[in-house]
Parts: structure tokens; sequence; C-alpha cells
């Protein structure tokens, strides 16, 4: 079995770019399941490391760069290991019979799909439709009651191999409603569908590696007593029972925002990466000027640099922190939205900008990142919308139902920052009387993503300070986030714009020196070997490309007819 560095150098990662990207939707997603399974593999997986108190193997198989070599990959095997598998090993005393079916799982014997959110129900799941009725003579009735229930996005449809998945539908019991709760479904056995399901398979994602995201209905589908995950208990009588019932339901999502929002550190990695060394080969002019040295080009890419290394500082933390079982699960989870929140951003934005900074080939699927940048998209919504888990965070934190530690550098611009922040909108909360007023809707909704970024990005600093980062990069990393709200700055801290652009360009001058030194660390070379790299890499891409000339085509196009 391969460790997960020799997986790259393997013939299921090492494919031919042109050919890659004109794979046919059913070829594609297979290659990427086998991709998939291969990375899971690679880390060996027991059914003990995806307890409620995950292993450091699921942690660092998050932050490996071979999950964002391709991103469906990425997709299915986070599925499988966090959301599936973790959330079965929460009930795997009570009911051990679940232990094969997590074997199945991790091994790939079986696929695994999590379908909670529905068309009509995406952020509202807990007002999802579908529905499980208990029978008088034992077992469920699963059914979808409207078209607005159809489990929107796991991709159920057949793909070769047997699959399972985890349904969450509102249990009724004897006429009474007992919440949501989750129920293990057999799907298909590997070529067909089984009997009550409907799939609607859904057109693939723009600009990415497709997935077979689909829609899924049941119709009156005969479950067994074994499919109830947990037992068939009726909601206590308090006005926040259902809630409550629902996050406990689903408390594998938190796992997962942070698992997620890992992927955005080799992401910000790679996308400086490959913007890196393509300006230093890029020049201009009849000098032969590298396009590296104009500031427009190095800034973003030093940017993204310092911000990776920043953010793995402060992923440490936060898995330390969310594997702290006597930490208050609202603060583990907390640190998990705020981390989710807070790279996610940045790593979009890097690749956005970088993207540009690639000139028209850029644009293109070949030099990635506008994939990466899509496949961000989907990280962004799944386990957790960002959001959703910023509303919801700051709300609580707001409302003084509990809090977060301190900075550990109260002095700092950014813990300065978070807490003006604060300050202001608490008062708005003050103002309002009530989180759920029109007031608060209008003026403190609009700004709690804002809010929880300002959270990260102190939690970040310090944990950078913390563990001794190279100043350089903790300077660097504080310069741009202040450009995210220059104006509070001017306001708050008494820094002109002129201030603030004279701290990030001291920053940029000081770590300049290091920009291939920092592209060099990142190891993402042999992850990033894209058409763009350099006229080395761009020659054999365009050597393989369809070719026209005079009467013939060569390549996989057929004659275009005659008008």
């Amino acid at each position: 079995m391969m460790s997960p560095d020799q997986l790259i150098s393997s013939p299921l990662f090492k494919g031919s770019r042109a050919a890659e990207v004109t794979l046919p939707f059913h070829d594609s997603v297979q290659l990427s399941i086998e991709r998939a399974k291969a990375i899971v593999q690679a880390y060996s997986l027991r059914v003990e490391d995806v307890l409620e108190a995950p292993s450091a193997a699921l942690w660092d198989m998050h932050i490996h760069p071979i999950m964002i070599v391709d991103g469906a990959a990425a997709t299915f095997a986070t599925i499988q290991v966090n959301l599936v598998a973790g959330t079965l090993s929460a009930y795997l005393k009570k009911q051990p019979y679940l232990r094969q079916v997590m074997e199945d799982i991790l091994s790939f014997k079986s696929l695994a799909h999590y379908c909670l959110t529905e068309v009509g129900h995406g952020l509202d799941a807990v007002n999802l439709e579908t529905i499980a009725t208990a029978l008088p003579n034992g077992g469920f009735d699963l059914h979808t009651p409207s078209d607005a229930a159809a489990k929107m996005m796991p991709p159920t449809s057949p793909c070769g191999t047997p699959s399972v998945g985890i349904v969450f539908a509102q249990l009724q019991v004897e006429g009474k409603a007992c919440g949501i709760r989750p129920f293990i479904v057999s799907f298909t056995d590997g070529s067909k569908v089984m009997p009550g399901i409907r799939i609607k398979l859904l057109p693939m994602r723009g600009g990415t590696q497709p997935v077979n995201h689909s829609l899924t209905y049941f119709d009156h589908v005969a479950l067994p007593q074994t499919a109830l995950l947990g037992a068939a208990e009726h909601l206590p009588p308090s006005p926040n029972a259902a809630r409550l019932n629902f996050l406990m339901q689903n408390w594998r999502a938190a796992t997962g925002a942070l698992a997620l929002g890992s992927l955005g550190i080799p992401n910000l990695q790679k996308a400086a990466y490959i913007a890196g060394r393509y300006s230093q080969h890029r020049t201009i002019g009849p000098e032969k000027t590298s396009i590296i040295t104009f500031r427009t080009q190095h800034t973003p890419i030093l940017i993204a640099l310092a911000q990776s290394m920043v953010y793995k500082e402060f992923w440490k933390v936060g898995v330390q922190k969310f594997t702290e079982k006597s930490l208050d699960p609202r603060i583990r989870h907390a640190y998990a939205a705020v981390f989710k929140a807070s790279l996610i951003y940045d790593a979009q934005a890097a690749n956005l900008e970088l993207s540009q900074r690639l000139g028209a080939r850029g644009l293109f699927q070949f030099s990635e990142l506008v994939s990466q940048y899509n496949g961000l998209q989907g990280a962004a919504i799944a386990e957790g919308d960002i959001l959703g888990l910023s509303i919801r965070l700051a709300s609580e934190l707001l409302l003084g139902r509990y809090t977060l530690p301190s900075s550990t550098n109260p002095s700092s611009l950014l813990a300065r920052h978070e807490e003006g922040l604060f300050s202001e909108f608490k008062r708005i909360l003050e103002q309002a009387g009530h989180h759920r007023s029109e007031s608060f809707n209008r003026f403190v909704l609009p700004h709690c993503t804002r809010i929880v970024r300002a959270i990260g990005h102190r939690m970040a600093y310090d944990a950078a300070i913390e563990n001794s980062l190279d100043e350089r990069a903790s300077a660097l990393y504080l310069a741009a986030a202040m450009k995210q709200d220059a104006a509070w700055y001017i306001l708050g801290a008494n820094m002109t714009l002129a201030d603030q652009e004279t701290v990030l360009d001291s920053a940029i001058e000081a770590a300049l020196p290091l920009l291939d030194q920092w592209l060099a660390n990142t190891g993402m070379e042999p992850y990033a070997q894209v058409p763009v790299l350099s006229p080395q890499h761009w020659q054999p891409f365009v050597d393989e490309l369809p070719e026209f000339h005079d009467d013939q085509i060569i390549g996989e196009f057929s004659r275009i007819p005659r008008l």
C-alpha cells in the first residue's frame, strides 16, 4: 500500500492534464472515486480513527496536498470518512452491527451518502420534510412527501459500487413527532437503484472536477427496525427541543467544518506556488524582465504564502481544541466555525486574484486556480454554510451565551479590531432589544461573517505568535488582514490609508527576499505540475491539444459538416 506522499507519482494521479479535463462525465467520476479510495486507504483509517475525537490521521488527511489534486476525490473521501463513518461511530456501542457497515465504508466496499438538506430546506434543514413513520409491526416507512423534500446534492446515482447512506427524516411514532433522526439506508447494489428510491442526476458543477450530485426521492421505502440510528424517543416538551435534537443528530457537520476548512491551507500553498513559478518564468519587454519583480505580481503571492503559514498554526490550535473533550462543545464548534469562515474566505480571495495574475491562461481549468476557487465554493457551503455558521456564532456571542478565550496579544491591532467590532454590534443589539428584531436583521446579520472573520484573524495571529512563526510571515498576515476592514482601522486605530499602506509595504519588503524559499517550503512541486508553470511545462501540453490544419482534423473532434 502506498503512503500519501507516494500517491502523486502513481498512475492513478499522474495523468495528462489535457486529457483529464476532457474525460466523459462518468469516467471522470469513476476516476475521482478510485482516487478517493486510494487516499483513504493510504491513511489505513480504522473505525477507531473516526470516533467523536478523531485521530490525527483524519485531520492529517484533510491537510495533505493530495486532497486538492482532485476536488471531487476530496469530496468523496470526506463524505465516506467524516460524515458517514463518523456519524455511525456515535451509535456503535449500542448498535455493534454498525461496525461492519463502517468497515465497508472505510475500505470503499460501499460508497457512502449523507442525506440531510433538501431542495426546499437548505440552511432551514431543521424543518426538513422527509418523514419516517414507525410501523405497527416494526420497521419504518421512509417517504418524500413533496418535491421540496427531495434530498439535495449527495452523489447517490449508481457508480458500479454498492452504496448506503444516512438519511435524516422526521420520525413519527404513533402519530407523535420524535424530531429529526438519522436512518441507515441501502441505495444501490452497484448498478441498480433499490425499490422505492428515485434518483435524478443533476448537471455537473461548473469549473471543477465533476461529482454525480443528485436529487433523491423516497416512495414509501420499507426500512427494518435496525435502520434507525439511536432510540425512537419522544422529544421533551420544551420550546427548543426540536432545534437541540437537530444539532445533536447533526453533530458531525461541526467536525466537517474544521476538516473541510483545512483544505484551504494546501489550496493557498498551491495557488501561490503556481502563480509564483509562472511569474518567475514569465518575462516582458526586450530586457526580458521577469514579472515577479512587479509589486502587483509578488504581493498577492507573498500574502497567500504568509496566510498558509499562519493558518497552519491556527489549524494546530483548532484541532487541539476540537479534540479536547473537557471543553464546552459550543466552544469546540465555535473554533471550527471561526477557522473555516476566515480561512476559506482568504483562500477564495487568493485564488481569484492569483488566477488573474496568470493572464488569459488563468481562465482555463488546466491552470487549476479557477477550479480551486470553484471547489472552495462547495467547501464554503458543505458541512455548515459559512453564512449560517457565522450568523449563529456571532449572535450567540453577542447574546453572551458563552465566550471564547481572550487574545494572548490584547494590544495587537487584530485584537483591538475584534474587540472594537464586538463592542459596536453589542451596542446595536442592546438598542434593538432582541436578536430577532427587525433592527438586528438589518444592522447586525449582514455583518456576522465580518465579525467571525475578525475573530479568526485574531486567533490565527495569536497562534502564529504563540508558536514563534517567522515574524515576517505573521507581520504580512496582519497587514493583509487589516486591508479587509480598512475603514475600521482609520476610525478605530487612528491609522490613515497611507499608514496602512506603509505597514503593508514594510511587511512586503521584509518578506520579498524569502519568496523563493517560501515557495519551495510549500512542498507543492509534485502537486502543481500544471501547463502554466514554465515554458517546459507548456510545450508538452500544447503538443497534446487537438489540431486543425488544411482539411484534416487531428485529435478527438470529428469533421465539422460543410454548410
